[in-house]
Parts: C-alpha cells; structure tokens; sequence
C-alpha cells in the first residue's frame, strides 16, 4: 500500500484508535475491528468517561474565554482615565484661575 492512498490513512486511524480503546491485555497487533464494532467501542468509551459521543471536550473547556480579564483591564483603564482627566482639570483650573 501507498503511504498516500486513503485506505492506508484510514488504517493507520483505525489501528490507533484500536490501541487507544484495548487494555493491555488486548492489544494485539494483528487484531481488526469492523467499523461499526470500533464505532461502538469509541461510544462506549466515550459514555464510561462522560465526555460527549465525540470524545472530545466542549470548546469553552479547551479555550476559555478571556472576556473576564478583559472586563478586568478595562475598567481599570477607565478609572486611570477618570483620575487624570480630574487631575488634569483641577491643575488647569488652578492655573486659568487660581492664585
């Protein structure tokens, strides 16, 4: 087989995914699964372990949002912002009409 034919892809996927889902005891190199018994074996895991059909975390898990720390800094800016436009009136104020 080709390295760059699908079937040779799509059994090299299949015997990973074959080793990932066995025990110890089963793994056995010359072992082949039809697809529907290692879709069913893939489900299954996936069920035992709690993670969705697909076996992968939700996307806000693997990439949390950043939107809290952002919140964060903003506010912060804008209470800098407020402190130097106050300074900057009082110290004009005191200039244009101070003694």
């Amino acid at each position: 087989m080709n390295e760059k034919e699908p079937s040779s892809v799509w059994a090299k996927f299949r015997q990973a995914k074959e080793q990932a889902l066995a025990s110890e005891e089963e793994r056995d190199p010359d072992m082949k699964l039809s697809l529907e018994e290692l879709e069913a074996a893939i489900a299954e895991a996936a069920a035992s372990s709690g993670l969705p059909e697909t076996g992968l975390p939700p996307r806000a898990v693997v990439h949390p949002s950043q939107k809290r720390q952002l919140s964060r800094w903003f506010y912060r800016v804008l209470l800098i912002l407020f402190a130097v436009l106050v300074g900057g009136l009082v110290w004009w104020g005191r200039q244009k009409y101070g003694s």
